[in-house]
């Protein structure tokens, strides 16, 4: 009983990124992409959003480039987003580097 109940926790927290996808305007997308890029959200334009049970994914274009973004979760909790370049460049110049990025050879 215990797992169901921990299973179906999990589920409610965590498995509704169709519904957030639904629910959520561009703004707060654009919200988390300009946190992601290291810029404002009046500079990013969302593009092609689209959700599967776990993550919600889309095009973040800014200063002329195109993002490839996602985030995880769903309507109570979100995580951050994480966005790639598509154009084989580099994350834009402004974007501050820390550990992570570092590793991950973003910087």
């Amino acid at each position: 009983m215990k797992k169901y109940l921990a299973l179906c926790g999990v589920l409610l927290l965590s498995g509704c990124s169709v519904i957030d996808n639904s629910t959520r305007d561009d703004s707060s997308i654009q919200q988390k992409a300009a946190f992601a890029l290291g810029t404002s959200a009046d500079k990013i334009t969302i593009e092609n959003r689209s959700a599967d049970f776990m993550k919600v994914s889309f095009d973040a274009i800014y200063d002329g480039r195109r993002f490839q973004c996602y985030y995880t979760g769903g309507l109570i909790v979100t995580s951050d987003a994480l966005c790639s370049p598509t154009d084989g460049e580099g994350m834009p110049a402004g974007r501050n580097c820390n550990a992570l990025l570092k590793a991950a050879n973003q910087c």
